[in-house]
């Protein structure tokens, strides 16, 4: 009994693994950048900062706004179906045990989505124009199951964001727009794993999975950002060169911590059998400072003649302000600190801390449209999307890789003020990431994943366009 006793009061307890809640499935890192407007899926947001196509500039670059001679309402949406599995090892260290390895074949994570988004823009006189926009600028989720062999690592992971961006813009000159926007973003967090210790729990004669126990946590936070563009047109407005910049977005999250499971029942003496399933919550959990990066964005529009135009963009993203993620009171199940007091008391918490050490990378997008008759044009793009992440940081939570991307797409005149947008965009992977990850699972304990993955996704966006030149014509009535 006493070299069982021994290990026993090493273990206070299981481990939380990293943080971040995203996935490889639409871009690199969690970005929606090319699900901001429906249209844009077409041609992979080649031309989005300086075509100025509809209300979507709101977003893209507000100074876009002097150039839409109509009111304008965008409602649309993006279809995500993504892959993102995993094929490895976990391996599974306690105490001076022999390890615990576990092969696995292929799983998949990925987790199917719909990003909506809406605009509305109104000209205001001759020369500028006024708008608002709710889009989500980041976002995705992963699902392991949670008997899978990842699960000490993550199991369920989601991040949603929602912007609202009210924008003005106007011309500066006759051949320069400038425009700016506030951005008041909303984010929320979640993040759950299995905690437990199958070398611990085989040791007593016990099944591998007797201690799981699911560490659910959930954060919310609100941000206050900027964003504003540059639109230069030359060639009597065949040409148009725009830049736009988005700021970064700092959060702390707050929310609670639970924990479901025989874990979250007390210590039991001398053995920790476990117990009946219960649950213990912690209401206050909370994060360090954390910045969403911010992103640049240069794209030119040129009309080759009345029928083709040519679009490209070249998209820095800021990732380097993702460096660590640190959590606060996440609720920790049994210590399985026996004895009389002060043995460790129940339930205890833990700060949890993941180095993420994103890379600042960039995104490219070439594309064309095609103007097949009044009513009908038709657009594609291809491009290149570079992930954030780094080989030696990694996680199951976010198996990203680079990413090639086509694109095609078509515009539809329903009527003369009604307009239908269907893009596709098939993301495929440049090559297949990889994760050698080891977390800590408690004092004396591992939890080591080495697995090669496989990614990409299919985005289908939706789009319909109502304009109301009726209203343009009366606004530049009553200013002239």
């Amino acid at each position: 009994m006493k070299s069982m006793q021994k290990p026993m009061k090493k273990l206070i307890s299981v481990a939380v693994a990293s943080l971040v809640a995203s996935s490889a499935a639409q871009a690199g890192g969690f970005s929606l950048y090319t699900e901001g407007n429906g249209y844009s899926v077409g041609n992979f947001g080649a031309g989005v900062s300086a075509e100025a196509r509809d209300a979507s500039t709101v977003w893209y670059n507000p100074a876009g706004l002097a150039l839409l001679n109509e009111e304008q309402v965008v409602l649309g949406g993006v279809g995500v179906f993504p892959k993102a599995q995993l094929s490895g090892m976990t391996t599974f260290t306690f105490a001076g045990s022999p390890p615990l390895p576990q092969n696995f074949g292929t799983i998949d994570a990925a987790e199917n989505a719909f990003v909506p988004s809406g605009y509305w823009s109104m000209p205001v006189g001759e020369r500028a124009g006024i708008g608002i926009g709710l889009l989500a600028p980041f976002g995705l989720s992963t699902r392991w199951d949670e008997s899978s062999p990842l699960r000490y690592a993550a199991t369920f992971s989601e991040l949603l964001t929602f912007n609202l961006t009210p924008s003005v813009g106007g011309m500066i000159t006759d051949n320069l727009a400038f425009g700016a926007g506030v951005d008041l973003q909303y984010a929320r967090v979640k993040f759950n794993s299995i905690l437990g210790n199958p070398v611990f729990a085989q040791a007593l004669g016990l099944p591998g999975n007797a201690y799981d126990s699911l560490s659910y946590n959930k954060g919310q936070s609100t941000g206050v950002g900027f964003h504003m563009g540059l639109l230069a047109m030359f060639n009597d407005n065949h040409t148009r060169l725009g830049i736009n910049y988005q700021s970064r977005m700092k959060h702390k999250f707050n929310g609670y911590s639970r924990l479901s499971g025989p874990l979250a029942s007390a210590p039991n003496f001398p053995f920790p059998t476990p117990a009946a399933s219960t649950s213990s919550r912690n209401n206050f959990l909370n994060s360090n400072r954390i910045e969403f990066p911010d992103v640049l964005t240069l794209s030119g529009y040129h009309d080759v003649n009345e029928q083709f135009a040519l679009l490209g963009s070249a998209v820095y993203t800021n990732w380097k302000t993702l460096e660590n993620i640190q959590l606060n009171n996440i609720v920790l199940g049994s210590p399985f600190g026996f004895g009389p007091p002060p043995a460790p008391q129940f339930p205890t918490t833990a700060v949890s801390t993941s180095s993420e050490n994103y890379k600042s990378v960039w995104r490219f997008a070439l594309g064309g449209n095609y103007q097949v008759n009044e009513v009908l044009k038709m657009t594609a793009g291809v491009g290149y999307d570079a992930t954030p992440t780094r080989n030696a940081f990694r996680t199951v939570r976010l198996p990203d890789t680079d990413r090639w991307a086509v694109s095609i797409g078509g515009h539809y005149e329903a009527g003369h003020n009604i307009g239908l947008d269907l893009g596709y965009t098939y993301l495929w992977a440049d090559k297949d990431p990889t994760v050698n990850k080891t977390n800590p699972a408690g004092v004396g304990s591992t939890f080591t994943v080495n697995a090669k993955g496989d990614g990409g996704a299919h985005l289908v966006g939706v789009q319909l366009t109502w304009k109301d030149d009726m209203v343009s014509r009366t606004v530049r009535k009553l200013h002239a």
